[in-house]
Parts: C-alpha cells; sequence; structure tokens
C-alpha cells in the first residue's frame, strides 16, 4: 500500500502544491481492459480504463503481455487523461514489456482526475501469430527503475504530503481475439500477392502478409541459402482473401535456427513468389 514507485515520487514533487484528498480509500479500484477493436487484418486496439473514487494525481501502470503480438503504439488521444502534463509510454518490444506514466501537473496548474470510469490509454497491438486466440496483459514490477501498478494521490496527514498508492484490481486482461476483424478481411484481392516480411530484419519473430486470389491450396515455407526447407509455415486450402503467416525464428523440429539469410516461397494455383529475409541475433 506505502510503497513508492517512481511515478508516485515524482507526482508528490510536481503536485504538492495542489494536494488532494482520498474520497474512500475503502472502495475497489480497477484497471479495466475492454474488448479489441480491429483496425485491419492483423492490427487492433485494446482500451484500459479506471474505475476509481479518488481524485488521482498519477497512476503508474507497468504491464506485459504473453507471445504473439506486438505492442506498436499508445494513444492517449480523447482519452480521460488527455490534458495531463506527463503521459509516458515506455515501449520495450522485444521483452513484450511497456511502462505508463501519467501525472496530472507539471507544468503548471492542473486538476486532479475526478472519481469516475473510462478510458485512460489505448494500447495498438499488431497480431504476429494468426493462430493465436487470446492472451493475456499482466502487471509487472520493475526495481530500476521503480514502477508497480498504482494509482497515486496525495493526501495530508498531520499536515505534511503523503502519497497514497492504491493498487487496483485487474479485470479483462485476457483479451479474446477469436472475432472476426472488422477492417480488410472481407475485401476479396483481385490479385495474389506476396509482402515483405515485418519486420526485417527481426529477431526473434516476423510476419508475413500474403493474398489469394482464387480458393485452393496454399503452400508458404521458409528455405535456408542452400534451398533447404526450414520450416512450413502454411500448408493447406484457402479461401479467396487476406492473410498474414507468423514465423517465430523455429524449424519444423521446433529448434531455433541460426542468424543469417533465408528465403520464403508461396505457392497457390499458378502463383509462384519468392522473398529475402535476415535473422538477426
Amino acid at each position: 500500500m506505502r510503497s513508492v514507485s517512481a511515478i508516485a515520487m515524482a507526482a508528490i514533487l510536481l503536485v504538492a502544491p495542489a494536494l488532494v484528498s482520498a474520497a474512500d480509500m475503502g472502495n475497489r479500484d480497477v484497471l479495466k481492459f475492454g474488448e479489441p477493436k480491429w483496425t485491419s487484418d492483423n492490427e487492433f486496439t485494446v482500451p484500459i480504463s479506471v474505475v476509481h473514487d479518488e481524485n488521482l494525481v498519477a497512476m503508474d501502470i507497468p504491464l506485459e503481455w504473453s507471445k504473439g503480438v506486438t505492442l506498436t503504439s499508445v494513444s492517449f488521444d480523447d482519452t480521460r487523461v488527455d490534458y495531463f502534463d506527463a503521459k509516458i509510454a515506455n515501449i520495450d518490444a522485444e521483452n513484450n514489456k511497456v511502462v505508463i506514466g501519467l501525472i496530472s501537473m507539471v507544468y503548471g496548474h492542473k486538476e486532479a482526475l475526478k472519481p469516475g470510469n473510462g478510458t485512460i490509454a489505448e494500447l495498438n497491438f499488431r497480431r504476429d501469430d494468426v493462430t493465436l486466440v487470446q492472451f493475456e496483459i499482466n502487471p509487472f514490477i520493475c526495481k530500476s527503475p521503480g514502477h508497480k501498478l498504482s494509482l497515486v494521490y496525495n493526501n495530508l496527514e498531520t499536515g505534511k504530503p503523503v502519497v497514497e498508492n492504491v493498487d487496483p484490481q485487474l479485470e479483462g486482461n485476457t483479451i479474446s481475439l477469436t472475432k472476426n476483424p472488422s477492417g480488410s478481411a472481407g475485401v476479396v484481392p483481385t490479385t495474389y500477392s506476396l509482402g515483405q516480411n515485418y519486420p526485417n530484419p527481426f529477431n526473434p519473430a516476423t510476419t508475413i502478409a500474403f493474398s489469394v486470389k482464387t480458393a485452393g491450396q496454399v503452400n508458404l515455407s521458409i528455405y535456408n541459402v542452400l534451398g533447404q526447407e526450414v520450416r512450413s509455415l502454411v500448408n493447406e486450402f484457402k479461401d479467396a482473401g487476406n492473410y498474414s503467416a507468423y514465423w517465430d525464428g523455429r524449424d519444423n523440429g521446433g529448434g531455433e535456427v541460426a542468424s543469417g539469410v533465408y528465403f520464403y516461397r508461396i505457392k497457390s494455383g499458378d502463383f509462384n513468389d519468392i522473398k529475402k529475409m535476415v535473422l538477426m541475433k
């Protein structure tokens, strides 16, 4: 309850001139994750909201998520905290982590966030593993610098400002991806295509987009520079549509492959194409 994070310490130093009191420390505070909103075949947004009955002056939100998705950005536009002076999102995509820091007043007087319920941020993800049907988002504790999931307000004890950290409960942090995207998934392509993998170079995983003009058997495989098949990604019947395949840098036996140049080839009907990519560890 009284552990002070880096965000909390900043809050007491920056917001002390405008001290607020807790409305009711005994009530339930919640950090909620909403349903994903698809923006394309493999991109979606997860809203974060906070339920609280205190006048919040800061929030420290360190989060990590399971494999298969990549966090590309965090947005605070048109949220309850869009007027805050400090809105920080430090993304560590390689380790599937982000630290979100929010402080209401830094440069001049700003009101604390009034008690309520509403969106404070939107997490913009890319789905790298097309077979993924759900993933989890959870808080983590960072010791250096210090970060711990907490809602922060300033209180007065014997006339002195004291930072109080409220540890919120989590809701909705198992994100379901079973619903069809509302974006371009329903658009039938007029040509076959094989996109350049992203990211490239990559470590440890990458995504390959491709389009199928006519329903039929689709084969998408990875090859080394000797022309030997390393991994079969797709070998099945596909309806006409836009797709993406995820490669985790492992071979057909489950072993990690070495750094170097690899080729990926697609065959479907009379369509045949090949592109190059680089795994850099």
